[in-house]
């Protein structure tokens, strides 16, 4: 299956690497664990000295603020994939998906929804034990664009859209901050994905895990996909 992905990482990322990322991978903690791996290699390698893995032309050749946006865009391209793929999956429910790669003021991407309105996604890499807040994470920024760019509305419900490898959004940031409003799909839980089943938490049922752990299809598409 070929997908358009445009994610600028898809780039700045070698061969070499995305085989490391992608070779006989099955699982969301393989890959995030050979995320982290590779991100180790690069903060380890000198800052004057480049590395064969990945080369991003607005930082430092390596260290630890190109390790940690090698986490960032790897995941971001892993999501557009993961949205991209399921174009028909009303859990998901973003179509025609679009990059925010320039002026990035929170919002890392939208699409429409069934109903044809605006949705707006914002991708976090985060542990996987790890609970989103809106001050530590800045969702302020995601909130206030949503709202003042892309005409989302404070009483629309599921227009926007929160990616995660963390556990989750923490419940006060949910209904204090985003008055239950947001969606979040983490890497084994959802928020308001699923009918019937706004403003709760599903765990198990819905989430990154559960749609690609040992799917060897989804995981030799996205190789098939960036492998050049």
């Amino acid at each position: 299956m070929k997908v358009k992905l445009l994610h600028p990482s898809i780039n700045m990322c070698s061969k070499e690497c995305f085989e490391k990322l992608l070779n006989n991978c099955s699982t969301l903690s393989a890959f995030t664990g050979r995320i982290n791996k590779i991100s180790d290699i690069i903060e380890a390698t000198p800052e004057d000295q480049p590395n064969p893995l990945y080369t991003n032309p607005s930082l430092k050749l390596s260290g630890r603020a190109t390790a940690m946006k090698f986490k960032g865009d790897v995941f971001e391209l892993f999501t557009e994939f993961f949205i991209k793929m399921s174009p028909i999956d009303d859990r998901i429910d973003v179509y025609d998906y679009q990059l925010v790669t320039e002026n990035d003021t929170g919002v890392d991407g939208w699409g429409y929804n069934r109903e044809g309105k605006i949705i707006t996604v914002q991708v976090k890499y985060r542990m996987w034990d790890y609970e989103l807040t809106s001050i530590k994470e800045h969702l302020d920024n995601f909130r206030w664009t949503s709202y003042k760019k892309y005409g989302i509305k404070s009483e629309d419900v599921g227009r926007m859209l929160v990616i995660t490898t963390g556990k989750e959004i923490h419940w006060k940031t949910l209904e204090r901050y985003f008055s239950g409003k947001v969606k979040c799909i983490s890497n084994n839980a959802s928020y308001g994905c699923l009918r019937g089943a706004c403003n709760q938490t599903i765990d198990g049922l819905f989430s990154l895990k559960t749609i690609t752990d040992n799917n060897l299809m989804f995981w030799k598409c996205l190789e098939e996909n960036v492998v050049k």
